[in-house]
């Protein structure tokens, strides 16, 4: 099926089987991307199901796919170095905070003694004034305790006060050096795109390729920004934890150190349940907005044969399968995190079992290592310190899944091979007179199923060359490979001798220039659009090619003339008023070879007979290629050829073929005589 018709709604290429209702537990079952219907016969190009199209429904983490995101971010290590080792100082400062619980518990409000930061104030006060260090001597045990208790409270202020401020800076500073790659990224995939070859976007859906440079990039943002931080930073709070509760307790520590196996465990089964769901989440979000935009894309043709309803349903249906995938990774996940709460459970209740009976046992005998009440309270919440990184890694771990959904699907996009590409040592192409030759040419958009047979013509430089035929005989398709959009599979294309396969695409490019019958015009006014082909034209060049076309007037009649906003894709122009406007940027570009695929096929009357008044000026000196339906167009051709099924079955000028009596007499017959 041709990427440009609409889908059919009764049997859209991504839907699922016919819609049907799913009870609420089926939903929970995983459920396979559907399978795309084959492709339609034509022969232009298939929309054929491709690897983007099929993608595997489950794979476990690829080191492969992280090593890649791992060189997005790897121009900005430094930056990223720079913020762990801020992170990594929040996580030390916020780490004290059991240890001034536990200072307050045991020293500071019993008063016996005074406290480190009792001591330090004493020696101040020593080297200051003997007597304010004597007056604190002569404190009460009472006095002696609010006095610590403030200072432990003020340390413990400024502490927490310092790691704000760090954590603060290394929020900004992470999310400055994250959306830089971010950046770069969207624009690597952007700059992707516009070397890829037409055959890519010809077997890739819109919706596919829309998606890969917004919501896949986006669904990476959080890994992008916060994935090393976040394991460095978890993984270094997990091994501080573990090391202070050894030096704290040994006994503790041994008590819940057999809780670690289990984790791993969990964490394994985890793994390989949601790694595969979240790839079939994106891959049914990306049906889901495939879709969507194939439907608003086509909106006038679903309006016209009234396919609303139909349209519907096949969306309610892809909606389906897409809250069933998101439910199965929501269930996975539920299973998962409350697992992790039970086995924190277990942690704290053995910490507290065995802490209360060594607290009273120690106190009874001083032989044995003591425990206080503060070092068990401060146990208790560094396991809590230590169970928030496992928490956070099933989070992460959750994110991490997502982002390399996503990110395996942009590395394959950003690894596609353009079919068509310079060679290394591919030449500039000079300036040239315009002489195109079609050597024994034989071209398919499926390689297997070639369009073209065996083409073979010479057009001479500033002739204009009529191609005419049925529809589907490959009309337009050599004008795709004269503009090297495609590259032949085998014979040459040569230009003024060169062959097509030794030049620089661009120095190609910039002596063509082409109008279709698509007339794609761009968000802006225009004189914008006129002079998307050459930049540099100032407007008085823009109105002189406007008045050479005898288009000026007419586009004057516009609202606002040439700053008339055009709207999307020229949505607020007639169908022969954009046309108009892309036959004046074709022809300000001042092209070496033109191009015109239908160009006439959208305009009234009024319209054709005004272009065709023009072009006798225009294509002079200029080697013109012309693709229409209506014969009216390309009776002044120097040059005619006659296609069909892929072969030229006549060629000659526009009287010798009429006096031969073949197909093209036929088909001038056919348009001239009343039915």
């Amino acid at each position: 099926m041709n990427k440009n018709q609409p889908n059919n709604p009764q049997n859209p290429p991504d839907s699922p089987p016919p819609r049907r209702r799913l009870a609420f537990l089926n939903w929970l079952k995983p459920h396979r991307s559907p399978q795309p219907a084959g492709p339609a016969a034509n022969t232009g190009p298939q929309t054929h199901s491709s690897p983007d199209d099929l993608e595997a429904d489950y794979k476990p983490l690829d080191f492969k796919v992280v090593r890649g995101v791992l060189g997005w971010m790897s121009p900005f290590k430094k930056q990223y170095a720079i913020t762990t080792l801020i992170g990594l100082s929040v996580t030390l400062l916020e780490i004290l905070t059991p240890r001034y619980m536990e200072q307050l518990i045991d020293v500071d409000i019993p008063g016996k003694t005074w406290n480190i930061f009792g001591s330090m104030l004493l020696w101040t006060a020593g080297i200051l004034s003997p007597a304010w260090k004597q007056h604190l001597l002569n404190l009460n045990r009472t006095d002696r305790a609010y006095v610590n208790i403030v200072l432990t409270i003020l340390v413990w202020a400024l502490t927490m006060g310092i790691a704000l401020v760090l954590q603060r800076l290394a929020i900004w500073y992470t999310t400055l050096i994250g959306q830089k790659v971010i950046f770069n990224l969207r624009r690597s995939v952007f700059g992707q795109l516009q070397k890829l070859s037409m055959n890519y976007y010809d077997r890739t859906r819109f919706g596919r390729i829309l998606t890969r440079g917004t919501s896949d990039i986006d669904s990476m943002s959080n890994f992008i920004v916060w994935g090393i931080n976040t394991l460095v930073g978890n993984l270094s709070l997990m091994i501080v934890v573990a090391v202070i509760f050894i030096i704290m307790d040994w006994r503790i520590a041994l008590s819940v150190l057999w809780l670690g196996p289990v984790l791993y465990f969990m964490n394994m089964a985890y793994r390989r349940k949601v790694g595969g769901a979240w790839r079939r989440v994106r891959e049914a979000y990306t049906r889901v907005s495939t879709n969507l935009a194939e439907n608003i894309s086509g909106m006038r043709v679903v309006t016209a044969f009234n396919r609303q309803d139909q349209n519907l349903d096949a969306f309610n249906d892809l909606q389906e399968h897409n809250t069933a995938n998101n439910l199965r990774a929501a269930q996975i996940n539920g299973i998962y995190q409350p697992l992790l709460n039970v086995v924190g459970f277990v942690g704290r209740v053995i910490i507290l079992l065995l802490g209360t009976y060594l607290v009273f046992h120690t106190s009874r005998d001083p032989s044995s290592r003591p425990m206080t009440v503060g070092e068990l309270i401060a146990l208790y919440v560094y396991w809590d310190w230590f169970m928030g990184p496992v928490i956070n890694f099933g989070n992460f771990y959750n994110d991490t899944m997502m982002a390399m959904a996503c990110a395996e699907r942009v590395q394959a996009l950003l690894a596609e091979k353009p079919q068509v590409a310079d060679q290394p040592a591919a030449m500039l192409l000079p300036h040239i007179s315009g002489d195109v030759v079609f050597e024994n040419v034989v071209f398919g958009y499926d390689p297997a199923k070639p369009v073209l047979h065996g083409i073979s013509f010479t057009a001479p430089a500033g002739k204009t060359i009529a191609l005419v035929g049925q529809t589907g005989c490959g009309k337009s398709t050599i004008v795709s490979l004269i503009c090297r959009f495609y590259q032949p599979q085998s014979g040459r294309i040569l230009i003024d001798g060169f062959d097509l396969r030794t030049v620089q695409g661009e120095s190609l490019h910039r002596q063509m220039g082409i109008v279709s019958q698509n007339n794609y015009l761009f968000s802006g006014t225009v004189l914008d659009n006129i002079r998307y082909a050459r930049p540099e034209a100032t407007e008085q060049q823009v109105m002189d090619a406007a008045r050479q076309l005898n288009a000026y007037d007419a586009i004057l009649r516009l609202k606002d003339g040439f700053q008339t906003q055009v709207g999307e894709r020229g949505s607020s122009l007639s169908l022969g008023q954009r046309q108009l406007i892309c036959f004046t940027r074709a022809f300000l570009a001042n092209p070496r070879i033109l191009l015109l695929d239908e160009a006439t096929s959208a305009m009234d009357t009024a319209t054709e007979l005004l272009i065709q008044r023009a072009m006798e000026t225009l294509v002079a000196n200029r080697t013109t290629f012309v693709v229409a339906h209506r014969l009216s167009t390309i009776t002044s051709a120097d040059l005619v050829l006659v296609m069909d099924q892929g072969h030229i079955i006549e060629s000659g000028t526009h009287q010798s073929l009429l006096e031969k009596q073949g197909t093209y007499a036929a088909l001038y017959r056919e348009f001239t005589e009343p039915s």
